[in-house]
């Protein structure tokens, strides 16, 4: 396959810029080509050419790192992506699998949340009512010296 350009409309980026573009380091963007999480075409100088396709890949590739998806199970995606069968039932069934897990993590994220924002009331509450005591000492202070 020729890795040249054949659009050449289409707006392509250096890896530096895709890495400045999407927030994803340089190293981090050649360790998904050489794991086979992408495949970027290049120059016949060997630089490599972002198209918008491979970008988007990168994003989603962050969002499923991000949500703890292991490397492997995105290969797996990966390869679904590329394969010459129709694979959209499969990647929907991984993709499901995964949100599944996000979900779980999230709802057990909000019970942790919770319960440390009942920790932060309790504070609260006792912080209130100590300040409310030491005011009342100050004022109590203050009125017996007035009356003398």
């Amino acid at each position: 396959m020729n890795t040249a350009m054949t659009n050449h409309t289409e707006q392509v980026l250096s890896i530096g810029e895709v890495a400045e573009h999407t927030g994803v380091t340089v190293h981090t963007l050649r360790y998904y080509e050489k794991a086979g999480l992408l495949v970027v075409p290049r120059l016949s100088n060997g630089q490599r050419r972002y198209r918008e396709i491979d970008v988007k890949a990168v994003e989603f590739i962050g969002h499923l790192r991000r949500t703890g998806m292991p490397i492997r199970s995105i290969l797996e995606y990966a390869d679904l992506v590329r394969s010459d069968h129709d694979t959209a039932a499969e990647r929907m069934r991984l993709l499901e699998q995964h949100r599944d897990n996000v979900a779980r993590e999230l709802a057990e994220q909000e019970r942790h949340l919770a319960g440390i924002t009942a920790k932060i009331g309790l504070y609260r509450a006792a912080l209130n009512e100590h300040d409310t005591s030491d005011e009342r000492r100050d004022v109590a202070l203050l009125t017996a010296g007035a009356s003398s």
